[in-house]
C-alpha cells in the first residue's frame, strides 16, 4: 500500500505528462516569471510607436481622439447628454474605462494563437501569456488616467475622500479584465471564430452600458436598473463615475464590482488552467 502511494506521487519536482501541475506548483511557476510577465510588455510599449513621428505620444493621443470624436457626434451635432452635467467629463470616463477593460480582453483572447511558436518550444504556464498582456494594458492606462484627470480638473473637479477608492477600483476592473481575458484565451483557442466576435460583443456592449448616456435619466424602474448589475461594463463604467466625479451609484454597483472581479477571475483561470495541456497542439 505504501510502495503503490509512494510510485505515484512526483519526485524532483516532475510531473507525469497530461496530468495537471498542483496548483501551488503552477502558482510558483507564475511568480517565478514575473520578470518576463513585466519586462515584456513595457519593452513591446516602447517599440510599439517606436516608427511613428510622435512615438510614445500616441498613448495620450489615442484616447484624446476617440473622446474628441464621441464627443463631437453625440455631444455636439446628436447631443445625448440629457440630465448630464459636464458632459465631457462623463464621456471621458466612460470611454476610457470601458475601452481599458476591452483591450485587455481582446488581446488576451489572441495571447494563446499568436503565441505557438513560444509554446511548442519551451514549457512554461500558459498563463503567463494573458497575465504579461495585462500588465503591458495596465501600464498603458497610465498616460490615459492622466489625460482623464486634465478633463476633470479641467471642469473645476476637485479630489475628494472617494478618490482613496482609485486603486481599490482599478485592482477590481483589473482582475475582472484578467479573468475574461483567461476564459476569452482559451475559448479562442478552442473557436478561433471568437477573435472575430469579439469586436461585436464590445461594440453592443459599449451602448448598452452608459458609456454615452445616463442610465439613470432613461431607466426609471428601481428593478430594471438593477438589472444593469449584470453587465459588468456599466458596473465599473458607473463605479469610476462615482469616484472621480460623484456620479449616482448604490450599493448594489459596489457588490457587484466585487464579484465580477473574484468570480471571474477563480472562474477564468479555472476554464484556462483545465486547458493547459491543450495549447500548442497541432491536432
Amino acid at each position: 500500500m505504501t510502495s503503490d502511494t509512494t510510485s505515484q506521487q512526483p519526485s524532483d519536482g516532475l510531473f507525469p505528462v497530461g496530468r495537471p501541475t498542483p496548483l501551488g506548483t503552477y502558482l510558483r511557476d507564475l511568480w517565478a516569471r514575473r520578470d518576463y510577465i513585466i519586462r515584456v510588455p513595457i519593452n513591446e510599449l516602447k517599440s510599439q510607436n517606436a516608427h511613428t513621428l510622435l512615438g510614445g505620444i500616441w498613448l495620450v493621443l489615442n484616447p484624446l481622439l476617440q473622446v474628441g470624436v464621441y464627443f463631437l457626434v453625440f455631444g455636439v451635432i446628436m447631443p445625448i447628454d440629457r440630465g448630464v452635467d459636464s458632459y465631457l467629463v462623463f464621456l471621458t470616463i466612460g470611454v476610457f474605462t470601458f475601452h481599458y477593460s476591452q483591450r485587455v480582453i481582446s488581446d488576451g483572447a489572441r495571447s494563446v494563437v499568436s503565441s505557438m511558436g513560444l509554446i511548442r518550444t519551451l514549457r512554461f504556464p500558459r498563463a503567463t501569456l494573458p497575465l504579461s498582456n495585462s500588465v503591458g494594458q495596465a501600464v498603458a492606462f497610465g498616460p490615459v488616467f492622466a489625460v482623464m484627470l486634465v478633463v476633470i480638473f479641467a471642469y473645476g473637479n476637485a479630489p475628494t475622500l472617494r478618490w482613496l477608492l482609485i486603486p481599490v477600483l482599478f485592482v477590481l476592473q483589473s482582475l475582472f479584465s484578467l479573468g475574461a481575458s483567461l476564459l476569452a484565451a482559451r475559448f479562442n483557442h478552442l473557436y478561433r471564430d471568437l477573435e472575430n466576435l469579439l469586436p461585436f460583443v464590445f461594440r453592443l456592449l459599449f451602448y448598452v452600458s452608459g458609456v454615452l448616456y445616463s442610465v439613470d435619466h432613461y431607466v426609471d424602474d428601481a428593478l430594471l436598473r438593477a438589472l444593469f448589475a449584470f453587465n459588468p461594463m456599466y458596473v465599473y463604467v458607473t463605479a469610476w463615475r462615482w469616484v472621480m466625479v460623484g456620479g449616482p451609484a448604490t450599493a448594489v454597483e459596489a457588490a457587484a464590482a466585487v464579484a465580477w472581479a473574484v468570480v471571474t477571475l477563480v472562474v477564468g483561470f479555472t476554464v484556462f488552467r483545465a486547458g493547459e495541456n491543450t495549447y500548442g497542439r497541432t491536432g
